[in-house]
């Protein structure tokens, strides 16, 4: 699957350059800021004896980027932003987890904040636009590389909080990307930006060779919130 949406990777990168070349010779291309507020992050355990037990929230922030088809109804969206993920999951297995030695048969809670750079590669196709207003569908995928991972953890009568755990988290993540939602036009060359996006991660963001935990991934829903220009 990595391997899959690493292709897709690829195959957008590659559109987002050819497209970028014709821009020179004279498409178009559109600059914007977003603010997302994340409403649910959460993490989604496979192993039946590790349980998600809470949703974080959070705000990612960066820049978009619009490579427009020629008849303007779509585009190569991207661009770069700041990710956060947070969420908390319970062990109740004496096996699993990076304490699970330690815990002594004691149920393991973690809650994970995580940051990463992310950039998004997806294809943007727009409805005609009616009294300034026109509707947007999104779909495609995103990397994100690590830049922070932060953990408070307890079992028993031991916790401890904001414990770094770099070194035992997936440097990177990656998913499928999918939104919707609408634009508004503010100005001749100035759009109000609006919608719902998911971000449903495959990649695995606990290192198995510390957590011994099968396959835990991050989903997040946000608000999509930003200004082209």
């Amino acid at each position: 699957m990595k391997k899959i949406i690493l292709a897709i990777n690829l195959i957008l990168l590659s559109g987002v350059v050819s497209y970028a070349q014709n821009y020179i010779n004279g498409r178009a291309v559109r600059f914007g800021f977003k603010v997302d507020p994340v409403f649910a992050n959460s993490f989604r355990p496979q192993e039946n004896d590790i349980n998600r037990t809470g949703s974080g929230f959070g705000v990612n922030y960066g820049l978009m980027t619009d490579i427009l088809f020629s008849d303007g109804r779509g585009a190569f969206a991207t661009g770069v932003e700041v990710a956060h993920g947070s969420s908390k999951l319970e062990y109740k297995t004496s096996n699993r987890g990076l304490y699970a030695a330690q815990a002594e048969g004691a149920t393991q809670n973690y809650k994970l904040r995580l940051q990463y750079l992310q950039i998004p590669f997806s294809v943007k196709l727009k409805t005609n636009q009616h009294s300034g207003f026109r509707f947007w569908g999104q779909f495609g995928t995103y990397l994100g590389a690590l830049l922070k991972s932060r953990m408070d953890y307890s079992y028993g009568n031991v916790s401890e909080a904001n414990v770094n755990v770099m070194k035992n988290t997936n440097k990177v993540n990656m998913g499928l990307l999918v939104g919707a939602g609408g634009e508004y036009q503010l100005a001749e060359k100035t759009d109000l930006f609006f919608g719902l996006g998911l971000e449903n991660g495959f990649t695995d963001i606990t290192s198995n060779r510390s957590w011994n935990d099968g396959k835990v991934a991050l989903n997040r829903w946000a608000l999509r919130l930003g200004v082209f220009f």
